[in-house]
């Protein structure tokens, strides 16, 4: 038995992790964004996010299709791509990107604005906002930022709505100084999907790890744990073996 135990512990006892890959939803082609005074702006490669020239203020819209999707999620997180910013009439494409002075860039859940339309200005929270998507301060460089949708893609699966919709807003609408202040975002007008807003879940609760023969990430198993029990034994039985002989050799 002994021997069976040392071959047993020399021996590899790496165990693999099993992973979930995540799922990819890219935005619906109503994405754009809705001028205060002019109305709905879609078919567009960005929306606007800001004011402009006539202290117009804007707001991006995004939705994203939920056929096929179902259960519990262990996480969603959005990702928009920023491709450049204005202050003051000023453009800036180069990063890190000027930030725009209109406080918080806040991304809010909404319920789904179907074909989008100057109505849709303001629209109203449903709950579970995800918030801040780039602060006051941020200076970004040009490329995706992400925020985290898990609560609101989870409550429109629970409700059966048919997409999940947000808004792309500023915290301040205007400052009244007749310049252009905006985050420019790309949309899914832009040729193919390198640049489109996305959002990147996957469905839990994580699986219980399970060997298999490919893939996944091997995790060191403790080797003393599994063998705590036979070297107890092995100690038991040495200890009566030496009992044993001491008794006979004071018999003899």
């Amino acid at each position: 038995m002994f021997v069976a135990l040392i071959v047993f512990a020399s021996c590899s006892t790496l165990v693999q992790e099993a992973i979930a890959s995540p799922d990819i939803i890219y935005s619906d082609s109503q994405d754009g964004f809705v001028d205060s005074l002019i109305g709905a702006v879609s078919n567009i490669v960005i929306m606007v996010v800001g004011d402009d020239s006539n202290n117009a203020y804007r707001q991006g819209f995004v939705k994203f299709s939920l056929s096929g999707v179902s259960g519990t999620l262990s996480s969603a997180i959005l990702y928009l791509y920023v491709r450049d910013s204005k202050r003051d009439g000023v453009l800036d494409s180069t990063s890190p990107l000027t930030n725009p002075g209109l406080g918080d860039c806040l991304v809010r859940h909404i319920a789904d604005y179907g074909t989008l339309g100057a109505s849709d200005l303001d629209a109203p929270s449903i709950g579970n906002d995800p918030g801040v998507l780039l602060s006051s301060s941020a200076t970004p460089s040009e490329g995706y930022a992400s925020i985290d949708v898990t609560a609101a893609m989870q409550d429109d699966i629970n409700n059966g709505r048919s997409f999940s919709s947000f808004m792309i807003k500023m915290s301040t609408n205007t400052d009244n100084d007749n310049l252009d202040d905006q985050w420019e975002i790309n949309t899914s007008e832009e040729t193919g999907t390198s640049f489109d807003p996305y959002i990147e879940y996957t469905l839990g609760p994580t699986p219980t790890p399970t060997p298999r023969p490919v893939g996944g990430v091997l995790t060191p198993v403790n080797k003393l744990t599994i063998l705590a029990p036979y070297l107890a034994l092995i100690g038991l039985v040495g200890a009566v073996t030496m009992a044993v002989a001491a008794k006979r050799r004071r018999r003899s």
